[in-house]
């Protein structure tokens, strides 16, 4: 029987294609049929982009599958996916014009538990493909019922910070070395996106083409504001470039904001002098006010 702890030991989840004969006498490599294989319902959180998967199955029709995926054998003697969700989908693809994709080479895991598989599917997907922001943060979230059934299991991890158990979780099950600082800014910056940046500026920051600083900035405006800073950005800027026009223009706008902001005052307190008067030429003129009133202040808060 395999376990997690073997699965760590003997290869790197990343590459799956360890050629030691203990690994694949652990575990073997099995052709399935594509249909035989389901899903896991944990991948749910991650991308499953349609012409992400057509410009892979071009890659395999082209230069071969490169990793293998790995699946766990059920008890009931079919097979769940671990890692290797958009490459199964690329077979089915290409198995509608090609039988001999209607099978995928797979990596074989048994005797592990559901939390085990589970973590194994999220420390496999943080390194097997470019995750976006939101999906390696989801990825250590996840990893956190586990992190803290290992702190309660272990008296030697009391105190340690939950990002550190899983950083040290990711490391062990791929072989690759990421800091629990980064985990902890990761799942910082992905609630700022979600919540605080307009749609155009978190698909930005998701895909990871906004520096932390333009983050900072963006995330206490309007998100009125925010949209027109994102329409009037000149194209082609560089992380480094983008923080910097942010900065530029919100120092040049914060005076004529100010302005504004007094000639609203003025316009309101003139508008309510008048309210005592109301004739039909101060009724209109009142009228006029409040829409040049509500037109500045809408400029104010973009």
């Amino acid at each position: 029987m395999s376990s997690a702890s073997d699965v760590a030991k003997a290869f790197s989840i990343s590459g799956l294609l360890d050629e030691k004969s203990k690994t694949r006498e652990r575990f073997p490599v099995l052709e399935i049929d594509v249909n035989d294989i389901a899903a896991h319902p944990a991948n749910v959180a991650y991308s499953m982009d349609a012409s992400a998967i057509r410009q892979l199955a071009s890659s395999i029709k082209r230069d071969g599958l490169t990793d293998l995926p790995l699946v766990r054998r059920l008890a009931d003697g079919g097979y769940q996916m671990i890692s290797g969700h958009r490459r199964l989908e690329a077979f089915r693809l290409l198995a509608e014009d090609d039988d001999a994709f209607s099978r995928i080479p797979c990596r074989i895991v048994e005797g592990i538990t559901d939390a085990q598989a589970i973590t194994l599917l999220h420390t496999a997907n943080y390194f097997v493909r470019s995750l976006t922001v939101t999906e390696r943060a989801f990825a250590t979230e996840a990893l956190g019922i586990e992190a803290e059934r290992l702190r309660a299991e272990d008296p030697s991890l009391k105190g340690k910070r939950t990002e550190d158990i899983k950083a040290e979780m990711i490391e062990q099950q791929t072989g690759k070395t990421v800091s629990g600082r980064t985990i902890l800014r990761d799942e910082k910056m992905a609630k700022t996106i979600q919540s605080d940046l307009s749609r155009n500026w978190a698909i930005e920051a998701n895909e990871g083409r906004l520096s932390a600083s333009s983050v900072e900035i963006l995330k206490g405006l309007p998100r009125e504001k925010q949209t027109r800073l994102y329409v009037s950005r000149p194209a082609g800027l560089s992380k480094k470039e983008t923080t910097e026009y942010l900065k530029r223009k919100l120092e040049l706008e914060s005076p004529c904001d100010r302005r504004l902001v007094r000639i609203l005052d003025d316009l309101r307190s003139y508008m309510s002098s008048m309210e005592g008067k109301p004739s039909k030429a101060d009724c209109e003129a009142v009228a006029e006010i409040r829409r040049i009133s509500a037109r500045i202040s809408k400029m104010c808060t973009k």
